[in-house]
């Protein structure tokens, strides 16, 4: 019984990755994914680690829209590593893409924070159009609060440095219809601030309970930059915010959605249920993310 009291033991311990490792750890959500673990020593942001989250089974011409996700500022707190691994590992990532492979999400999938109107609509939105899932990136995002120069140098590092390597090594979307960002609180901010500021390279883009804090203005002024908030949905870039009922920053989700309004900026709101922490993003946060950009980045209505 000592060999396999031994073999087990080592099979739990191997399932999380060293904050320092970049093999790919077993898949808790199944074989579906893989994932994978990009260094850049000497970035503009610095010395970065992105971990990628792909569909395992593809083609020789397969190409996958490309999501770069955003993390929060607990895990810009943790170091580059670690903090890396904050949507795949913290937020469960690989579990929600399992449950939208399913083609049938339940409220355990959301950790009951979901209301039984928008399930039956995702459910019914799933069988017409089942998931067929994406690349998703997940640089370690640089705290913004802590050191404001942060955030020009994570948008360079972003937008000339990781989205044309991952579309040279990648097979992900070469174009900007098929590419988004997206984030959560500290990483909902850097993402409105780049996608806003790139249209050129993103899509789409997105904030989940973003950390928007005095920055509403600035917001709103990238978004309908040209002098008509028009312009930017003539290019094709789809906004979404997203919010729940306990997110600290909800009040300041909505103001800022008015503002794009009354300045002509199309985009989508999502209010959720839930509070704002790692309940949420692993469950509204990554579900909805996921199937929303693998629509959205395909040319689809969502």
């Amino acid at each position: 019984m000592r060999p396999l009291a031994f073999a087990l033991a080592f099979l739990s311990c191997s399932e999380e990755p060293r904050a320092d490792d970049d093999r790919v750890p077993r898949e808790r959500g199944g074989r579906a994914v893989e994932t994978r673990s990009i260094r850049m020593p000497e970035s503009a942001a610095g010395p970065e680690r992105t971990i990628v989250m792909l569909p395992r089974a593809r083609g020789p011409g397969d190409r996958f829209p490309l999501l770069v996700a955003l993390h929060g500022q607990g895990e810009s707190r943790r170091g580059v590593d670690r903090g890396a691994w904050g949507w795949v590992r913290d937020y469960e990532l690989d579990r929600a893409d399992a449950a939208l492979r399913r083609g049938s999400l339940t409220a355990r999938d959301f950790h009951d924070l979901v209301e039984p109107e928008r399930l039956r609509a995702l459910n019914e939105g799933l069988r017409t159009r089942p998931y067929r899932g994406i690349v998703v990136a997940c640089p370690y995002t640089t705290d913004l609060f802590a050191d404001p120069e942060a955030a020009a140098q994570f948008d360079r590092f972003v937008t000339a440095e990781l989205v044309p390597r991952l579309r040279r090594e990648l097979p992900v979307a070469q174009g900007r219809e098929g590419t988004g960002i997206d984030g959560v609180s500290l990483g909902g901010i850097h993402a409105l601030l780049i996608g806003l500021e790139h249209p050129e390279t993103f899509g789409a883009v997105g904030g989940m309970q973003p950390a928007i804090r005095g920055r509403i203005a600035e917001l709103v002024t990238l978004a309908g930059r040209g002098g008509d908030g028009q312009a930017r949905h003539a290019l094709g870039q789809r906004i979404r915010l997203m919010s729940s009922t306990g997110d600290r920053f909800r009040g300041l989700v909505l103001d800022l959605s008015d503002r794009l309004r009354s300045a002509s900026v199309r985009h989508d709101v999502l209010i959720t249920p839930g509070p704002h922490d790692y309940v949420w993003n692993r469950g509204p946060g990554a579900i909805e993310m996921l199937l929303y950009y693998d629509r959205v980045l395909r040319g689809e209505q969502d």
